[in-house]
């Protein structure tokens, strides 16, 4: 600011438009004024008294010493910038890196979480199998109790039937067979009986026989014909019933 007052320049005139202002130029014309040009140099394009002038015996005019002061605050103006800048670009710097830190922190955390949501499926399709394998093995374990019992349910009513038919097969005989004894004890007892009737009327018989042929012999023997003749009185008393002698 102190130079643009001292080159005869309003201070909010030349400010970054490329002339006296911020922009560089002006130190590049500061110092070709001062070292390269006329009595301000040492010689220049004519002398105009080279070394041997005040400037170059140490002496300082105004607007030297106005131009030292511009050039120190000039020095003093590029290293506020220079710090500007530093702190701009540390600045910026810790911006990206609290920028890159907060995107690193967020690509942690999302695979984090990531990881995290693939542990929690791995660990709910684990537990849906594990669920999944203890179903299979109760219906397993029902299927085979309830075929055990469906088994042991058929041999029982088959044994049942089994005995059943046997307890009916079993009467069916006994009837049959006792039917048989019946029969055969009956037609024993018959055969008794006809065999003892039989028997007591040969005896009878054989007893009538004899008692017979006793009283014959013991009553008159008769002299046995040798062979038969009639009767010499066949018809005698046939006309007085029966009355008289009979003869």
């Amino acid at each position: 600011m102190a130079l643009g007052y001292a080159l005869g320049q309003d201070s909010n005139n030349g400010n970054g438009n490329g002339m006296w202002g911020g922009d560089g130029w002006w130190a590049i014309i500061l110092f070709a004024m001062i070292f390269g040009w006329g009595n301000g140099g040492w010689g220049g394009f004519g002398g105009n008294g080279g070394i041997n002038s005040p400037a170059g015996q140490g002496a300082l005019t105004r607007a030297d010493l106005c131009s030292e002061f511009n050039f120190n605050d000039l020095q003093n103006g590029v290293r506020g910038i220079q710090q500007g800048i530093c702190d701009s670009t540390f600045a910026l710097n810790n911006s990206i890196n609290n920028g890159f830190h907060g995107v690193d922190t967020a690509v942690c955390n999302l695979g984090y979480q990531t990881q995290m949501g693939f542990n929690s499926l791995g660990a709910q399709m684990a537990q849906c199998c594990c669920d999944t394998q203890t179903a299979i093995q109760g219906v397993r374990y029902d299927m085979a109790t309830q075929a055990c019992d469906t088994r042991n349910l058929i041999q029982s009513t088959t044994r049942d039937i089994i005995d059943g038919q046997n307890a009916n097969t079993r009467a069916i005989l006994d009837f049959l067979t006792q039917d048989k004894i019946s029969s055969l004890q009956a037609e024993n007892q018959s055969l008794k009986l006809a065999a003892s009737q039989a028997n007591q009327n040969s005896y009878l018989t054989a007893t009538l026989d004899a008692q017979t042929s006793e009283l014959i012999r013991r009553i008159n023997p008769m002299p046995v014909p040798a062979y038969q003749v009639p009767a010499p009185y066949p018809y005698c008393g046939a006309y007085n019933n029966g009355c008289g002698c009979g003869c």
